[in-house]
């Protein structure tokens, strides 16, 4: 049954070459802004 899980969070960060974590830290953030910058019109559900 665990096995059949979906990997919803993975640590992309967890990586001794600092190319690859550099690389995958501006991913992140570029990812992060874009999701921020396409959600900023639209309105918030009522809670």
């Amino acid at each position: 049954m665990a096995n059949d899980a979906k990997l919803v969070c993975k640590n992309v960060f967890k990586n001794c070459d600092k190319a690859a974590f550099t690389k995958a830290f501006t991913l992140k953030w570029i990812e992060l802004i874009n999701q921020y910058e396409k959600n900023k019109g639209r309105a918030t559900p009522a809670r």
